[in-house]
């Protein structure tokens, strides 16, 4: 159990011994992955979101300077539907939990409006070679929305690095395959339910990451409301929605997933051209699939076969 989830690592080797070594050396790594990078239990995130609100310099570790990049970069690209520094929001709506579903009230209007007020960005966060501060103090770092996708690359630099062969890692349904790439690798992409919308054949390197509104939710007074927050509007998600995005950048891909869920139908493909993604696909309840050209090609080759 990692970042809340199931994390499977599967490995095509001859080598066993090799290969367990391997896995009880990953098993570690993710272990300390998930502490430092724990969005509100005690570790290194915590002491420097504590930093960034108080506007002091702080010098986080290499990959946490590595994530606060990549979320400029994809708050940036995502036209603001992607926003790491939302953790006070996520707070907010109760979602610093890990006992679903939340059965309490969401916030009020004026909360969120409060919120909203002081607009948290990663935009905000200073980088001056190997230190950072915030320049507002609302900022507070929430790593969810990339996690995975670091976290599947750190796993398959090390499973490539000491020679292993295809690998394929399984955090909770988002997927990184990698290694040489020598047979392919059966993936289910869900159909945001609890089903299965298509099976697939990939190939490695290659992530297929989905962010969706099923898994974690609140309910109150009959009115449910998911995990996936609109930083823009600083309300949930209220149906049900899934993204997928298929990618070689798992951070991408698991960041993009995030941010055409909540760009929703109306925007997800200018979401996706900006993010510069060409592999999406969009299953909303109220409507029918929508799916990008390079994604539908991939359907019809399996249709044709």
């Amino acid at each position: 159990m990692v970042f809340g989830t199931d994390v499977e690592v599967l490995i095509r080797s001859d080598d066993r011994a090799q290969a367990e070594a391997a896995l009880r050396k990953l098993g570690a790594e993710f272990q300390a992955m998930h502490v430092d990078w724990h969005p509100w239990e005690p570790g290194a995130l915590n002491d420097l979101n504590g930093d960034l609100a108080a506007g002091r310099w702080s010098q986080p570790a290499p990959e946490l300077l590595a994530m606060i990049l990549d979320a400029q970069r994809f708050e940036r690209a995502s036209l603001g539907h992607f926003n790491a520094a939302s953790g006070g929001l996520i707070e907010l709506w109760g979602f610093h939990t890990s006992i679903y579903p939340i059965q309490a009230p969401p916030p009020s209007n004026a909360e969120i409006d409060g919120w909203l007020a002081r607009r948290p960005s990663a935009l905000d966060i200073e980088i001056d070679g190997a230190q950072v501060r915030s320049r507002n103090s609302a900022v507070q770092l929430d790593f969810s929305g990339l996690a995975k996708g670091h976290a599947a690359t750190r796993a398959c630099d090390h499973l490539t690095a000491i020679g292993l062969g295809d690998t394929l890692v399984n955090l909770g349904g988002d997927v990184m395959v990698c290694g040489p790439g020598e047979k392919s690798w059966s993936v289910a992409i869900s159909n945001g339910s609890g089903g299965i919308f298509e099976v697939i054949d990939v190939q490695g390197p290659i992530a297929v990451f989905s962010s969706g509104t099923a898994r974690r939710w609140g309910e109150w007074q009959g009115d449910r409301y998911a995990h996936l927050l609109d930083p823009k509007s600083g309300r949930a998600l209220g149906h049900l929605m899934q993204a997928t995005v298929i990618h070689r950048d798992p951070a991408l891909a698991d960041a993009a997933a995030t941010a055409l869920a909540v760009g929703g139908v109306e925007e997800w493909a200018m979401v996706a051209e900006s993010m510069n993604v060409s592999e999406s696909l969009l299953l909303d309840a109220s409507g029918p699939v929508r799916i990008s050209k390079a994604m539908a090609a991939r359907f019809d080759a399996i249709e044709n076969d």
